[in-house]
């Protein structure tokens, strides 16, 4: 078996030989001799490498580079250099690396092939790459058809057509991201190198089979990240007219940044996402996409008789809960801790609120969202905690600029105009902005978490924490502790420091005021006096600013009753 690790390879060879092939692709465990700091996709998908396989090996970054380090030591494997520059001499240059490799493989699969075949497999592959391009617009099934016969790679893209058309580009991505943005009911185009756009080119046959075949590799329409900042990402958005474009990267992969200011010249919606392929973390990836894909689409649903609507936000640390009418009137508003189990907590504080009102569950349209959003599978619609915030602020107060949200795990900021969401950025992986940094300042400290806001209130000296980092900032605490500094003065210094790592937030969205403080830290008024200095802007907290997200919920329901 041939198992190659990128398609910029001469599948031509594997077809002529008649040898089976496959590429690699991740899994749930890690490499475990590379540097952590490799990319993600390298540490994953090198796992699915077996002891047998022979490896033809493309340098496509540093990360495979060293990740061939070691597999040449276990695996026969062939190193192709592809070059990033394309011109005549380099060219012939690699034309004739290729013609070795050639000859090498013949020799290892010990198969006589006469050039005259690779010459008429060339010929089908360019004809079939041909046929790939014009059936991605025309009849996705059979793109599918042609793109698994050229790479023996499963399709992964949409073989149906939707109004809503979302672009994928970037590094490469799974089944599993395409099927949450086609249940979400759009379709999708992969131009990511685990799509088609990996095998297209435009190039005439030449003479010489091996230049036609380096020509063809060096000559792709969407070139990768890694040999071009320019990859004529303006030409595919033309013909494809996405609705919106996910620009997914691999973690510690940093090639396809430029995308994204390419993107935003465009002026196309997208949202950037990174995943980290051996850890998880899709669930933050759907909320991202899940809110650009929200934004873009009106909620409509046939006409529904209830006379209740609940909203239930499943956050990390506590689930909330908004009861609204017919009206929008609010009848209750309740708050219990998630615990292990965020669906029986939720199930729990939809049992007490319907006693509570006295109303039966048929009257009842629940919406669920936050995190825990999935789980909730009692709730008739689920919808992302950034369009929530939205709906639910806007409710509350009118031409609001940005949301500040701080939550237990995450924070976010959002950008509204005319009440809908034009931009928004979270931190949800580190704790550094979030409440959890809050609540180890609390423990350091000794201090109960309420009691931070009124302790910071009263200091008297202005000390600094340098570290956007949380597990450095607790050192950094620890150290001011230890010198004897006050703890009223060291707590300002943290709330300080998250203020600074949400400006930061607030400035690359480009927020612009009334501003609404939400979330359980919003409580805190040593962090929003922290945030209004630095801001210099008075910040607005709703009454109840735990609860914003539910009531976006609950009357993200009230919506869909007309």
């Amino acid at each position: 078996m041939i198992v190659y690790n990128c398609p910029l390879v001469p599948f031509e060879f594997f077809h002529a030989l008649k040898v089976p092939f496959r590429r690699i692709r991740p899994n749930s465990i890690e490499f475990q001799k590379l540097h952590p700091n490799v990319c993600s996709f390298c540490r994953s998908a090198v796992c699915s490498v077996e002891p047998n396989d022979v490896l033809v090996w493309v340098d496509s970054c540093d990360s495979m580079r060293r990740a061939y380090d070691f597999l040449k030591k276990t695996n026969r494997s062939f190193y192709l250099h592809v070059p990033v520059k394309n011109d005549k001499v380099v060219l012939r240059a690699f034309a004739d690396e290729l013609r070795k490799l050639w000859e090498k493989l013949k020799e290892t699969f010990n198969r006589e092939v006469p050039v005259s075949e690779l010459e008429e497999t060339h010929s089908w592959f360019l004809e079939s790459s041909k046929n790939l391009e014009k059936a991605l617009f025309e009849d996705p099934y059979k793109a599918k058809e042609l793109f698994e016969s050229l790479s023996n790679q499963e399709w992964i893209g949409s073989t149906k057509k939707d109004t809503l058309k979302v672009l994928l580009v970037g590094s490469w991505v799974s089944e599993e991201l395409v099927k949450f943005i086609e249940d979400s009911g759009a379709c999708v185009l992969n131009a990511t190198c685990s799509g088609p756009y990996a095998l297209l080119s435009d190039i005439q046959m030449k003479s010489n089979v091996f230049e036609s075949i380096a020509s063809r590799i060096l000559s792709k329409k969407l070139v990768c990240g890694r040999f071009s900042s320019d990859r004529k990402l303006s030409e595919l958005v033309k013909s494809f007219e996405p609705s919106a474009v996910v620009l997914h990267t691999a973690k510690f992969c940093d090639f396809y940044h430029f995308d994204g200011q390419i993107l935003e010249k465009l002026k196309v919606p997208f949202v950037s996402v990174e995943e980290n392929f051996s850890s998880g973390g899709f669930e933050q990836t759907k909320t991202r996409i899940g809110a650009l894909l929200e934004s873009l689409k009106r909620f409509s649903k046939p006409a529904l008789n209830f006379s209740y609507f609940i909203g239930i936000d499943s956050g990390s640390t506590s689930t909330k809960l908004v009861a609204i009418d017919r009206s929008g009137n609010i009848l209750l508003q309740e708050i219990l801790k998630t615990g292990a189990d965020p669906k029986e907590s939720a199930k729990r504080l939809l049992m007490k609120s319907s006693q509570e009102l006295k109303i039966s569950h048929e009257d009842v349209f629940v919406v669920a969202t936050g995190y825990g959003r999935d789980a909730i599978d009692f709730a008739q619609e689920r919808v992302t905690e950034i369009t929530c915030h939205a709906i639910g602020v806007s409710y509350l107060y009118e031409n609001v600029g940005t949301i500040i949200d701080i939550g237990g795990q995450d924070s976010k900021v959002i950008r509204l105009e005319d009440g809908k969401v034009v931009d928004f950025v979270m931190n949800d992986k580190c704790a550094a902005g979030t409440g959890r940094f809050l609540e180890i300042v609390a423990s350091i400290l000794e201090t109960p978490i309420e009691a931070l806001g009124e302790e910071s209130l009263k200091s008297k000296q202005e000390l600094n924490i340098s570290s956007v980092c949380a597990v450095f900032a607790e050192s950094e605490i620890i150290s001011l502790r230890s010198k004897g500094y006050h703890k009223q003065d060291i707590i300002r210094a943290a709330h300080e420091a998250i203020a600074r790592r949400i400006y930061a937030m607030y400035q690359r969205v480009k927020g612009r005021p009334p501003i609404v403080l939400t979330g359980g830290v919003a409580l805190n008024k040593g962090l929003k006096w922290a945030l209004e200095k630095l801001m210099g802007v008075e910040l607005i907290v709703p009454k109840n600013p735990i609860t914003t997200g539910a009531l976006g919920a609950a009357l993200i329901g009230l919506q869909q009753k007309t």
